[in-house]
């Protein structure tokens, strides 16, 4: 196979967590007082790293209340609630065709490392990969020092490496490191937002596949 690495990104690509963080920045915005988000529609588009700006954009008072305040009870609804969202049918079986066939499998996200350990321990995925890389905090600035630290680890080079996200960030992280990256339409931003960085975008996570033997 082409691939001898790929990295996964986790929440909105393996895990199916849109309508769960939908309902928790709802229940945030809510007990400000403040507009709720009325669709998904509105949710893809404003979705975006670093999250403070994707916070800005639903209309948090940022100048009179802490982002790190806001982050730390999204955190705690978020550790309540992620056991009732669900892994992506048919990510447990693409999983273990890639690391049958030999492909080294790793996460890179986001989520702070010892509650994205946590999720992926939780939905029993965690023996299909060689690594699991969060971030130090639970602020959710970027993905790309962690996929660059990683790069600098280890002895791959970036032709060998897929990059499989559901955001525009996601393309941002593989640029960073000079891999391929391929895009999936059922997570946190829209199909149209995904295809205008100008990389595959597959529907469902069983396209999957067909990439990995192309």
């Amino acid at each position: 196979m082409k691939y001898k690495y790929i990295m996964w990104d986790w929440n909105g690509t393996l895990l199916d967590d849109l309508q769960m963080n939908f309902d928790i920045e709802n229940i945030l915005l809510s007990r400000r007082g403040l507009k709720n988000i009325e669709s998904i529609a509105e949710y893809h588009e404003k979705f975006c790293f670093p999250i403070i700006h994707f916070y800005e954009k639903l209309g948090f008072d940022l100048k009179n209340e802490k982002f790190e305040i806001i982050a730390r009870e999204y955190a705690h609804l978020y550790d309540e609630m992620y056991p009732m969202a669900e892994i992506f049918p048919d990510a447990e079986r693409i999983l273990r065709l890639i690391k049958n066939a030999g492909i080294r499998q790793l996460i890179i996200s986001q989520t702070e490392q010892s509650y994205l350990t946590r999720q992926v321990t939780y939905f029993e995925l965690d023996h299909l990969f060689t690594d699991i890389l969060g971030n130090s905090d639970i602020y959710a600035r970027s993905k790309v020092a962690v996929a660059q630290k990683w790069m600098s680890e280890n002895d791959a080079k970036p032709s060998e490496i897929l990059f499989i996200g559901d955001t525009v960030h996601d393309k941002e992280v593989a640029d960073s490191i000079g891999c391929d990256c391929v895009l999936i339409s059922s997570g946190h931003n829209s199909k149209e937002r995904l295809l205008s960085v100008g990389v595959p975008v597959l529907s469902g996570i069983s396209e999957i596949e067909g990439v990995i033997n192309s």
